[in-house]
Protein backbone atom coordinates (compact mmCIF):
# COMPACT_ATOMS: atom_id res chain seq x y z
CA UNK A 1 0.00 0.00 0.00
CA UNK A 2 1.40 3.32 -1.05
CA UNK A 3 1.82 6.25 1.59
CA UNK A 4 -1.21 8.53 0.98
CA UNK A 5 0.90 11.28 3.00
CA UNK A 6 3.50 10.90 0.24
CA UNK A 7 1.57 11.15 -2.42
CA UNK A 8 0.03 14.28 -1.29
CA UNK A 9 3.57 15.96 0.03
CA UNK A 10 5.20 18.36 -2.73
CA UNK A 11 8.80 19.73 -2.70
CA UNK A 12 8.87 23.67 -3.10
CA UNK A 13 10.79 26.52 -1.78
CA UNK A 14 12.06 27.37 1.51
CA UNK A 15 10.08 30.46 2.46
CA UNK A 16 8.95 32.82 5.27
CA UNK A 17 6.09 31.41 5.04
CA UNK A 18 7.56 28.03 6.81
CA UNK A 19 10.01 29.74 9.02
CA UNK A 20 8.03 28.56 12.07
CA UNK A 21 7.48 24.78 10.64
CA UNK A 22 10.87 24.34 9.52
CA UNK A 23 12.20 26.44 13.36
CA UNK A 24 10.55 23.50 15.20
CA UNK A 25 12.31 20.54 12.68
CA UNK A 26 15.60 21.71 13.71
CA UNK A 27 14.80 22.34 17.57
CA UNK A 28 14.49 18.74 17.46
CA UNK A 29 17.10 17.51 15.60
CA UNK A 30 21.13 17.21 16.37
CA UNK A 31 22.80 20.19 15.06
CA UNK A 32 20.13 22.31 14.20
CA UNK A 33 19.89 25.28 12.73
CA UNK A 34 18.54 28.62 14.89
CA UNK A 35 15.95 31.18 13.65
CA UNK A 36 18.64 33.25 12.88
CA UNK A 37 20.43 31.12 10.95
CA UNK A 38 17.32 29.61 9.34
CA UNK A 39 16.48 33.41 8.31
CA UNK A 40 19.58 34.04 7.03
CA UNK A 41 19.25 31.02 4.65
CA UNK A 42 16.33 32.76 2.99
CA UNK A 43 17.98 35.64 2.19
CA UNK A 44 21.31 34.25 1.40
CA UNK A 45 21.53 33.91 -2.68
CA UNK A 46 24.28 31.55 -2.92
CA UNK A 47 21.69 29.05 -1.21
CA UNK A 48 19.27 27.45 -2.63
CA UNK A 49 16.60 25.53 0.15
CA UNK A 50 13.19 24.04 -0.23
CA UNK A 51 10.70 22.03 2.16
CA UNK A 52 8.52 19.17 1.38
CA UNK A 53 5.41 20.32 2.43
CA UNK A 54 1.47 19.47 2.34
CA UNK A 55 -1.45 21.44 3.39
CA UNK A 56 1.01 24.41 3.70
CA UNK A 57 2.67 22.53 6.91
CA UNK A 58 6.29 21.90 6.06
CA UNK A 59 7.58 18.36 7.37
CA UNK A 60 11.03 18.18 6.18
CA UNK A 61 13.89 20.99 4.84
CA UNK A 62 16.86 20.79 3.14
CA UNK A 63 19.94 23.40 1.76
CA UNK A 64 22.31 23.49 -0.73
CA UNK A 65 25.40 25.91 -0.94
CA UNK A 66 25.37 26.52 -5.06
CA UNK A 67 28.24 27.36 -7.11
CA UNK A 68 29.64 25.90 -9.64
CA UNK A 69 28.34 22.77 -8.02
CA UNK A 70 26.69 22.17 -4.79
CA UNK A 71 27.37 21.26 -1.27
CA UNK A 72 24.35 19.43 0.87
CA UNK A 73 24.33 21.71 3.60
CA UNK A 74 21.71 20.45 5.63
CA UNK A 75 18.62 17.83 5.68
CA UNK A 76 16.06 16.60 8.36
CA UNK A 77 12.80 15.48 8.84
CA UNK A 78 9.91 16.34 11.12
CA UNK A 79 10.85 13.20 14.21
CA UNK A 80 7.02 12.51 13.97
CA UNK A 81 7.07 12.01 10.21
CA UNK A 82 10.20 9.97 9.65
CA UNK A 83 10.37 6.55 7.93
CA UNK A 84 7.87 7.49 5.48
CA UNK A 85 10.07 8.36 2.33
CA UNK A 86 9.48 12.38 2.60
CA UNK A 87 13.31 13.10 3.27
CA UNK A 88 13.77 10.37 -0.30
CA UNK A 89 10.97 12.45 -1.83
CA UNK A 90 12.25 15.92 -1.12
CA UNK A 91 16.19 15.18 -1.96
CA UNK A 92 15.00 13.70 -5.56
CA UNK A 93 13.10 16.52 -6.15
CA UNK A 94 15.72 19.35 -4.84
CA UNK A 95 18.16 17.60 -6.65
CA UNK A 96 16.03 17.70 -9.70
CA UNK A 97 15.58 21.35 -8.83
CA UNK A 98 19.16 22.71 -8.97
CA UNK A 99 19.97 24.85 -11.56
CA UNK A 100 21.29 22.39 -14.75
CA UNK A 101 25.05 23.62 -14.54
CA UNK A 102 25.18 21.68 -11.15
CA UNK A 103 27.12 18.31 -11.84
CA UNK A 104 28.40 17.26 -8.16
CA UNK A 105 26.78 17.35 -4.83
CA UNK A 106 29.02 16.85 -1.91
CA UNK A 107 27.82 16.56 1.49
CA UNK A 108 29.64 15.51 4.95
CA UNK A 109 27.36 13.14 7.56
CA UNK A 110 28.22 12.08 10.94
CA UNK A 111 30.01 8.59 10.53
CA UNK A 112 26.77 7.02 13.41
CA UNK A 113 24.24 7.80 11.25
CA UNK A 114 23.52 5.30 9.61
CA UNK A 115 19.81 5.86 8.36
CA UNK A 116 21.05 8.82 6.55
CA UNK A 117 24.10 7.40 5.25
CA UNK A 118 21.90 4.59 3.63
CA UNK A 119 19.40 7.66 2.22
CA UNK A 120 22.51 9.08 0.77
CA UNK A 121 23.79 6.04 -0.88
CA UNK A 122 20.25 5.11 -1.93
CA UNK A 123 20.58 8.14 -4.04
CA UNK A 124 23.66 7.73 -5.98
CA UNK A 125 26.03 9.68 -2.68
CA UNK A 126 29.47 8.28 -3.08
CA UNK A 127 32.01 7.97 0.27
CA UNK A 128 35.08 10.04 -0.77
CA UNK A 129 36.79 10.47 2.64
CA UNK A 130 36.19 10.63 6.61
CA UNK A 131 37.11 13.61 8.60
CA UNK A 132 39.15 12.17 12.38
CA UNK A 133 37.36 13.60 15.16
CA UNK A 134 35.09 16.68 12.83
CA UNK A 135 32.51 17.04 14.98
CA UNK A 136 32.78 17.81 19.11
CA UNK A 137 29.29 17.15 20.37
CA UNK A 138 28.27 15.01 20.43
CA UNK A 139 32.23 13.38 19.08
CA UNK A 140 32.19 11.80 15.80
CA UNK A 141 34.12 11.48 12.64
CA UNK A 142 32.79 13.41 9.25
CA UNK A 143 32.01 11.18 6.35
CA UNK A 144 32.69 13.34 2.98
CA UNK A 145 30.35 11.71 0.19
CA UNK A 146 30.05 12.83 -3.44
CA UNK A 147 26.59 12.51 -5.86
CA UNK A 148 27.66 12.92 -9.70
CA UNK A 149 24.79 13.09 -12.38
CA UNK A 150 25.63 10.33 -14.78
CA UNK A 151 27.79 8.32 -12.71
CA UNK A 152 31.12 8.08 -12.01
CA UNK A 153 32.99 11.03 -14.05
CA UNK A 154 35.77 9.01 -16.39
CA UNK A 155 39.21 11.34 -16.18
CA UNK A 156 40.90 11.83 -19.35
Amino acid sequence: MENTLLKRIKTTNFTIHHIEDVSEIHFQVLDGWSMKSLISDIANTSTMSYVAEYDGRAFAFCSYLVTDDAELLFVCTHPSYRGHGIATKLLKESMGMLPEHINNIVLEVRSKNDGARRLYEKLGFKELCVRRGFYTTPADDAVVMEYTKGGVKELD
